[in-house]
């Protein structure tokens, strides 16, 4: 049975990355990737649940370096989102946290991939009557393109609003190529959204990459040009994954997906002329 991603950790030597559970999607997957057919999806069935919706998971993640706790993105939030095809219920992020044995206190620092609603729900949360910062010891990074796509009046901020007020304040732009801590440095992989950012996470010879959004299922593994509707560069996000692929091929490389149903973990396998995700 297919089921949204849980609890799970992976270490890389001294550096643990740990997904923390927020909650589940559940989509059509037609209407998540339209350019899909049924057919196409008579070969999936395994990443469907008994009502035909394509599961995902949704959550956070948090790398525990020598002397950091960096979180990846904060969530969903309490609550659920239903429209259509679409459904979206989260709420269980910081109960994660506490599993991995730390208080949002701990958290040092706090990157984004990007800005979506499923992505930034736990940035504040209501305390006595008032909005206040979850991680209120933490420094809040972003890649610069994607903090500043809100700069055109006309761009969506729909269910980000009060993250936005709240990060303003706080928040440190910071480019591709840098590091947030040592062993974890920033990748541009733009089409999701204009500033998407990944993760590369390497120890000696072991790497890690957190993909974020870049992929939203494991089916875009095998079918990269499958762009999903949220994407809003669609061919920007195509060469985005087909890079992604040849990063996953390499040697020694763990992929996590946020939104990857079963287990978040995994690695890219050539078969024939293709690739095939296994779990981890």
């Amino acid at each position: 049975m297919v089921h949204a991603a849980a609890f799970q950790s992976n270490t890389l030597n001294d550096i643990r990355i740990t997904y923390l559970p927020d909650g589940l999607l559940s989509l059509d997957p037609m209407a998540m990737f339209p350019t899909s057919t049924v057919a196409d999806w008579q070969r999936y069935r395994g990443l469907l649940d008994s009502e035909g919706k394509l599961v995902g998971s949704l959550g956070a993640y948090i790398i525990q370096t020598p002397g950091h706790a960096l979180l990846v993105d904060a969530g969903f939030g309490p609550g659920s989102f239903e429209r259509g095809p679409f459904k979206v219920q989260g709420g269980e992020l910081l109960s994660s946290l506490k599993l991995a044995r730390l208080d949002p206190s701990d958290i040092d620092s706090v990157f984004f991939t990007h800005l979506h609603s499923d992505h930034v729900g736990w940035v504040g949360r209501n305390v006595d009557g008032q909005r206040v910062q979850t991680f209120p010891n933490a420094r809040y990074l972003i890649r610069d393109a994607e903090w500043h796509r809100f700069d055109d009046p006309a761009e969506n901020r729909a269910g980000v609003e009060d993250a936005l007020r709240l990060l303003e304040p706080r928040i440190k732009l910071v480019a591709a190529g840098e590091q947030l801590v040592p062993g974890v440095t920033i990748l541009a992989t733009p089409g999701h959204t204009a500033g998407h950012s990944s993760l590369l996470i390497a120890v000696g010879q072991q790497r890690a990459i957190l993909l974020g959004d870049t992929f939203h299922s494991a089916v875009q593994m095998e079918h990269p040009e499958w762009s999903n509707t949220f994407d809003r560069d669609y061919e920007r996000a195509k060469q985005a994954r087909q890079w992604m692929l040849r990063e996953l091929a390499k040697p020694a490389t763990i992929g996590i997906g946020t939104h990857l149903s079963g287990s978040v973990f995994g690695r890219l396998i050539p078969v024939q002329d293709t690739f095939r995700w296994q779990e981890v």
